[in-house]
């Protein structure tokens, strides 16, 4: 539920929907690759992984590796 509230459910409050929100063809591909799932792994463990990965309108802002 916290992954929807700051991303699909963010991006429809702000009246972005149609551009942001959901990685899909033709939206503006911000996302961030973690190292650990972020499903499955206990919170404390998951604040302190590494982020391999960030991505902002489609450019690549971060590689590690």
């Amino acid at each position: 539920m916290a992954l929807e509230g700051y991303t699909t459910h963010a991006a429809r409050a702000a009246g972005e929907f149609d551009r942001t929100g959901r990685i899909a063809p033709g939206l503006r591909a911000d996302l961030t690759a973690f190292a650990l799932d972020p499903l499955t792994t206990p919170a404390d463990e998951f604040a302190t992984t590494a982020v391999p990965l960030t991505m902002s309108g489609g450019v690549v802002t971060n590689r590690q590796g």
